[in-house]
């Protein structure tokens, strides 16, 4: 048995059973990159997740959709998003079906990007089992289906553990404020994902706006809410690490980069912010809303214009009469975002929801 931290090469295991445990996308790359020389290769999952490759049709997997184009495929049922998929990518999802690997059910957001286990899966190259229950006293492995298998090789893609970080005395992982500030010493600031998250999306620049938000804190350019603020946010969110939630980096982003008053603010600067929110995801960008947004390059398939009246409306009558002085909106946007019901407001957080399916 290994992990996939020491995992190599797949030359070491021509002629040999495997099985790699873990659906997530080191267990997808690994089963994948084992198939061609192996034996055989089966891989255990506990649910099915949503595997889709690095290359759509028309480009790079990243550069479908800007920041707002993720937030609109958030919003979609699950039954739409798949129409969706079959859209843009019909032999693809044709393949899917058939692997019988398509959940029924997931977070639209939540993509395992890797192009081989499908296609392995659906050609009988890789086997599918379920979880894992026990090791036999024999050296098999017992499945919950109650099957029995025997391998050479057992390769563990399980995540990671809980970080430890006793060596810090007093400290406690649920005093974080939004995760990542010590609320009783706020010059200690955790850089991670939530510990309590099922992470998915681009991690470059949300560790990058998390950073400029530790180090304006630090320098004193930035202000913590008091401690009694803080604390009343940990009570909140922090009381239930084992239960996993869904965590888009991507949206997370634009929320934690508004919070922290690094980006633009909608209210007063909202073409910078528009500008940011409908370009593809680009760490620069961050730092300098780029003059003409890049968009997404299948995001003309959503309806971005209906959603920048949503999101204008939340902002509120008097930042849309500034916004009409200054040029940014039309008349007809103002008069459009004004008349929205305020049930249909987008707000320009770009929230979305952090159950994990």
């Amino acid at each position: 048995m290994m992990s996939s931290r020491e995992y190599q090469e797949p030359e070491k295991f021509k002629g040999k059973n495997i099985l790699v445990i873990g659906g997530g996308v080191s267990g997808a790359d690994t089963a994948s990159d084992l198939v061609p020389c192996a034996k055989t290769v089966s891989i255990s999952v506990k649910k099915p997740g949503l595997y889709l490759p690095r290359q759509f049709p028309s480009g790079p997997n990243d550069m479908m959709h800007s920041y707002l184009g993720r937030y609109m495929l958030s919003r979609m049922s699950y039954s739409e998003y798949i129409g969706y998929l079959v859209s843009i990518m019909p032999d693809y999802m044709q393949t899917y079906r058939a692997s019988g690997l398509l959940p029924d059910l997931a977070n639209n957001n939540a993509l395992h990007v890797n192009e081989k286990i499908i296609p392995n899966v659906a050609a009988g190259l890789l086997k599918v089992k379920p979880q894992v229950k026990r090791f036999t006293d024999k050296g098999y492995i017992e499945f919950v289906d109650a099957t029995q298998e025997k391998y050479d090789v057992i390769i563990t893609c399980v995540g990671f553990k809980m970080p430890d970080y006793s060596f810090v005395s007093g400290f406690d992982r649920k005093q974080l404020y939004e995760h990542f500030f010590w609320t009783e010493e706020p010059t200690l600031a955790v850089i991670n994902p939530p510990v309590d998250t099922a992470g998915f999306g681009a991690a470059f620049p949300y560790f990058d706006i998390i950073s400029q938000w530790v180090i304006n804190v630090f320098s004193g350019n930035s202000a913590l809410p008091e401690k009694a603020v803080m604390r009343e946010w940990c009570a909140e969110h922090m009381a239930s690490l084992h239960v996993k939630r869904f965590y888009d980096s991507w949206l997370e982003t634009i929320r934690t980069g508004l919070q922290a008053g690094l980006l633009p603010d909608p209210c007063r600067n909202f073409s910078p912010y528009w500008n940011i929110i409908t370009s593809v995801v680009k760490p620069a960008y961050l730092a300098k809303p780029p003059a003409i947004p890049e968009p997404g390059i299948i995001d003309n398939m959503l309806d971005v214009s209906t959603a920048k009246i949503q999101i204008l409306s939340g902002l509120g009558k008097d930042a849309l009469g500034h916004f009409l002085r200054k040029g940014d909106i039309t008349d007809a946007q103002y008069r459009a975002a004004v008349n929205t019901d305020p049930r249909g407001s987008i707000s320009a957080y770009l929230p979305y929801s952090p159950i994990y399916l």
